[in-house]
C-alpha cells in the first residue's frame, strides 16, 4: 500500500495506489521514479506542478514546501517533505499568531510526508529525531 496509516476510506488514493488527493486543499500527491529509479514525490495544486522531491540518500529535505489557500470557501494550510532515514516518525506543527495546531503527518512509502489543516497558518515546524526545520507557510 502506498500510505501509512492511511486507507482508500481516508480519502488516500482514490483508485490509483500512487495518488493521494489532499482532502481540504483538493492538492494532489503522485509516486514517480526520480534519477537512479529513486523513489520520487509529485506535488500537484489546482493551478498545475508544484514540486518534485526524489527521494535521497544523504541529508533529505525534511521540508521542501509549505502552502496556505482556500477552497471552497474554508482556508487550508499544509506541508511536504522527506523523512530522514535515521528516523522513522514526523512531528508536524502549525502556527497561526499565538496558536500551535499539531498536524497528524500521512506518510508515504515510508519516505515522505504530507500534513494538512483547515487553518490558514503563517509557519509550520518539522521534527524528526534530532531534525527540526521551520518555514513560512507561503500563500498559494
Amino acid at each position: 500500500m502506498l500510505l501509512n496509516g492511511k486507507s482508500v476510506s481516508d480519502g488516500a488514493g482514490d483508485s490509483d495506489p500512487h495518488e493521494l488527493s489532499l482532502p481540504l486543499s483538493g492538492w494532489l500527491l503522485r509516486i514517480a521514479r526520480g534519477t537512479g529509479r529513486r523513489p520520487a514525490l509529485e506535488v500537484y495544486s489546482g493551478a498545475g506542478f508544484e514540486d518534485v522531491s526524489v527521494a535521497a540518500v544523504m541529508g533529505p529535505a525534511l521540508l521542501r514546501g509549505a502552502r496556505r489557500g482556500r477552497r471552497l470557501g474554508r482556508p487550508w494550510s499544509l506541508a511536504w517533505g522527506q523523512i530522514p532515514l535515521s528516523t522513522d516518525a514526523v512531528e508536524v506543527v502549525f502556527r497561526r499568531r499565538q496558536r500551535s495546531v499539531p498536524a497528524r503527518p500521512a506518510v508515504l512509502l515510508d519516505r515522505f510526508w504530507v500534513a494538512e489543516v483547515g487553518l490558514a497558518c503563517r509557519s509550520v515546524t518539522v521534527r524528526a529525531g534530532q531534525v527540526q526545520a521551520t518555514a513560512r507557510v507561503m500563500a498559494a
